[in-house]
């Protein structure tokens, strides 16, 4: 999905027999598309095949989720400050925004934890807000910082550990894909010379994982399936992810947010031109430090917007939104389509001649109207529709922020 690679063994040519110390590996192939679209094959000491009970499983506010019963279209403002939650990296999940293409959810775990998860329904993307650590999985063990992305491809089985401060993450799940954009890459899959980022930015699994029962625990060990939004618990006698090697172009990988490469123009660009990763109709927007708008007169400050086609969200990460009345790091702009929106009163004007932004925020756009669950609801600043009713002259600008 991003390059070729390999870590540790594997035979000349797929398909053959491959041995190690005179046992025969069983050759997996995770593939996409059926056999249309891109593939890894991974060499198991243990069959993955190997399970032993299988039983349904619910965490309530990630799987199943509660769609808010009325929903009147207006200006939303989720703070995600307010969430409180505890247990491990799916304990601690909740979806806040949903629709048929996009899952967007938090996760704030307090709890490590032994079992793997692995999504059927879609590729998983977590935006790391707060911590650092490692991805293990059965391509191996990722590191992770804060400001990461961390691409987590279909069913793949992942369990996330850290150590220090607990973790926050905001999470796409794309129930299509989600990928680089096809613009950014040339005819022979390369990214190209002009995108935003280059093939040395993206970072890879480093080591394949070893079981630690320290780490991992002892049999049964415990993979969690979602599928058409249900969960299912499949145990294992031996540890599921002993993998001797694999290569391909399907595996998890992490990209971080301060190396993204903004573009800047005379004038203000829409914020699509700070596209990162791409979904079945949504977009992931990076909006990080830069320069602004440098035509003579130009105005760094959105411009009024209505979108009659795309809903539009904002997660406030770093810098300063007072341009936004009441916004804080952490919390989520919802913009319906078909409603005008833009800076608040006061800060338009105020941006001419400036230069710089110190924003640091990941917006997405999506096609399909954005649903609120009642968790989201429940953390919701319901006067938040408002809070453009005021007088020219109140706030501070902050360029580029929407």
């Amino acid at each position: 999905m991003i390059h070729y690679m390999k870590l540790g063994k594997v035979p000349r040519k797929p398909h053959t027999a491959f041995y190690e110390d005179g046992k025969l590996l069983m050759e997996h192939c995770h593939t996409r598309e059926g056999f249309e679209g891109a593939y890894s094959i991974l060499y198991y000491r243990v069959p993955p095949t190997d399970e032993n009970a299988v039983e349904k499983l619910a965490i309530p506010g990630f799987c199943p989720f509660e769609p808010l019963a009325e929903q009147p279209l207006y200006r939303r403002h989720i703070m995600t400050g307010e969430l409180k939650l505890k247990g491990d990296f799916l304990d601690a999940r909740r979806v806040l925004l949903f629709n048929a293409d996009v899952q967007m959810s938090m996760v704030k775990p307090t709890e490590s934890s032994q079992r793997f998860f692995s999504n059927g329904d879609g590729e998983e993307l977590y935006f790391v807000y707060k911590g650092s650590g490692r991805v293990e999985s059965l391509f191996g063990v990722l590191p992770f910082r804060e400001r990461d992305y961390v691409l987590i491809p279909r069913g793949t089985p992942y369990r996330i550990h850290w150590e220090g401060e607990n973790p926050e993450f905001f999470v796409f799940e794309g129930t299509g894909f989600i990928d680089i954009p096809t613009e950014f890459r040339n005819r022979h899959g390369q990214i190209t010379d002009y995108a935003p980022y280059s093939h040395r930015d993206f970072r890879v699994p480093e080591t394949l994982l070893a079981h630690s029962e320290a780490d991992h625990g002892k049999s049964p060990f415990k993979l969690v399936v979602k599928r058409a939004d249900v969960l299912t618990v499949h145990q294992h006698e031996h540890f599921p992810y002993d993998v001797a090697g694999w290569d391909g172009c399907v595996y998890p990988y992490a990209f971080n947010i301060h190396d993204y490469q903004p573009k800047t123009g005379l004038v203000h660009l829409p914020p699509t031109i700070h596209t990162t990763f791409a979904g079945n109709n949504f977009v992931v927007c990076s909006f990080v430090p830069r320069k602004v708008d440098y035509a003579e007169g130009s105005i760094p400050c959105p411009y009024g917007h209505a979108s009659v086609h795309m809903d539009e969200i904002l997660f406030y990460v770093d810098g300063n939104f007072t341009s936004r009345r009441g916004i804080d790091t952490g919390s989520i702009s919802l913009h319906p389509a078909g409603i005008p929106h833009g800076p608040h009163p006061g800060t338009y004007e105020k941006s001419i001649g400036t230069d710089r932004t110190s924003e640091l925020a990941v917006m997405c756009d999506t096609y399909k109207q954005l649903k609120l669950t009642t968790v989201a609801h429940d953390i919701e600043d319901k006067d938040y529709h408002l809070t453009w009713v005021a007088k020219e002259g109140g706030g501070i600008d902050v360029p580029g922020a929407r």
